[in-house]
């Protein structure tokens, strides 16, 4: 019998490459526009990046089932009333669950900001997001200023929101 170290030695190898060669990380969006999209609402209407020209904008790529959500939603929760009236849009975009389940869950746990649904997981393949929750800022031009995957503290996104002219 092989040891492991024999047998995951060669995917090591290639794992590394791919890192190298860029395979395996996100891309970066930092400074990048914002490509088009429209995502269903819970409340019925129809949103996207056009809807929301002039503001800066939070999308909060997230998961019913994913546990550091929980922690990020009630970060976002609490600031979101202080940036309402600075035109700054907060967003959450389900991904790759049905809509009675969001549904199901918001009733539980209402958001106080518009909720959008991916149920097909598309955008975040268009987008490069490859973990949840992810947080992205788009400025006041329709600019990436914030890309990143985890949880983001209320001190990081204060920064993130200054950079992005709030």
């Amino acid at each position: 019998m092989r040891s492991a170290a024999v047998v995951l030695r060669p995917l090591a190898g290639l794992l590394l490459v791919a890192f190298a060669n860029g395979a395996c990380s996100r891309p970066s969006h930092a400074g990048e526009a914002l490509p088009s999209f429209r995502l269903g609402a819970l409340d019925g209407r129809q949103l996207g990046p056009l809807d929301f020209r002039g503001k800066v904008v939070l999308y909060d790529f997230w998961a019913t089932w994913c546990g550091p959500y929980h922690v990020q939603a009630e970060v976002l929760h609490a600031l979101c009333p202080a940036y309402a009236a600075k035109d700054v849009e907060f967003l959450a975009v389900s991904v790759g669950e049905p809509e009675e389940v969001v549904r199901e869950f918001v009733r539980e746990r209402p958001h106080p900001y518009p909720v959008l649904l991916d149920p097909a997981d598309e955008l975040t393949a268009r987008l490069g997001i490859q973990a949840l929750p992810t947080l992205m800022v788009v400025d006041r031009r329709g600019k990436v200023a914030y890309f990143q995957p985890g949880v983001a503290d209320a001190d990081t996104l204060r920064k993130v929101f200054a950079a992005a002219g709030v």
